[in-house]
């Protein structure tokens, strides 16, 4: 089967070790004219330390999730226990719920716009977080991984630290002849037109945002995919990975045993998050 699309994901919940405490709350995107949800993760010391402002990680979801991933596939849990370690520093978590929009701006909706600009507007305001592109970052996973490597490429201004997991990058554009499968057609058809668009596609591409990047801009850049994924996205994440050291643009990469899901992420996810960390604290 060819790299074509990392859309589905193993229902796997990691055990709990401590109580997160996430909230839901929702706003209004005026990029998208209605309201939107968001899973807030509050760290250990937010409400014991009423004049710190935090860092935040805005956290996008894979195609098929929406803002509840983060709790329901225990990664919640995950964090809360590597802040009871004391293994990695404080900082808010926001899931944004972009149902299956790849994040993008496009006939669909400004689902880039909603990210970059207003969540964070709302985060600023109603949270106490630091301000500012050297406190915020940004983590996806598959179609958010995706998303979160065409931010960085593409707004690189927004977020001071970027971070993938497993993330959807493709070769060439999907079809069904090479192995997408109906109802995966579909999510793309609704975004990026029936047929696809070949221009949308490109101007959403990471693989081609990665040859026209300014290389002194690109936020702390971190992404890994599984040997074994089953969608063959190591493929795509070694190409990006190629054109960024061609192009001096600094990054971090890895490929590590695993297939395609949150089993996978569970191997991964705390090296990720500790180099988000690492950046916002700088």
């Amino acid at each position: 089967m060819r790299p074509w699309l990392a859309l589905s994901f193993v229902s796997l919940v990691l055990p709990s070790t401590a109580a997160a405490e996430v909230r839901t709350a929702s706003f209004h995107s005026a990029s998208l004219d209605r309201d939107v949800s968001i899973a807030v993760q509050l760290p250990p010391s937010y409400e014991t330390s009423p004049q710190r402002r935090f860092p935040v990680v805005f956290a996008l979801h894979g195609l098929f999730e929406n803002h509840l991933f983060w709790e329901r596939r225990g990664l919640a849990a995950f964090l809360d226990a590597l802040w009871e370690g004391r293994k990695i520093p404080e900082f808010l978590v926001v899931a944004v719920d972009g149902g299956n929009s790849f994040f993008v701006n496009g006939p669909a909706g400004r689902y880039e716009d909603l990210v970059t600009q207003d969540a964070v507007a709302y985060v600023e305001s109603a949270y106490r977080v630091a301000r500012g592109r050297d406190h915020r970052a940004v983590l996806g996973i598959s179609m958010g991984g995706y998303a979160a490597l065409r931010i960085a490429l593409e707004r690189p201004q927004a977020f001071g630290a970027v971070a993938a997991h497993s993330a959807m990058l493709l070769e060439s554009i999907p079809t069904p002849a090479l192995g997408a499968r109906g109802w995966h057609m579909e999510a793309f058809h609704r975004v990026f037109g029936d047929p696809i668009d070949p221009a949308l596609w490109t101007a959403s591409d990471p693989l081609a945002l990665a040859q026209r990047v300014d290389p002194d801009a690109v936020p702390a850049l971190h992404f890994d995919c599984g040997t074994e994924d089953r969608y063959g996205l190591y493929a795509g994440n070694e190409d990006l990975h190629r054109r960024l050291d061609a192009r001096r643009i600094a990054h971090e990469f890895a490929l590590h045993p695993g297939d395609h899901g949150y089993e996978y992420v569970r191997t991964v996810l705390e090296a990720s998050l500790a180099f988000l960390g690492k950046a916002l604290g700088r």
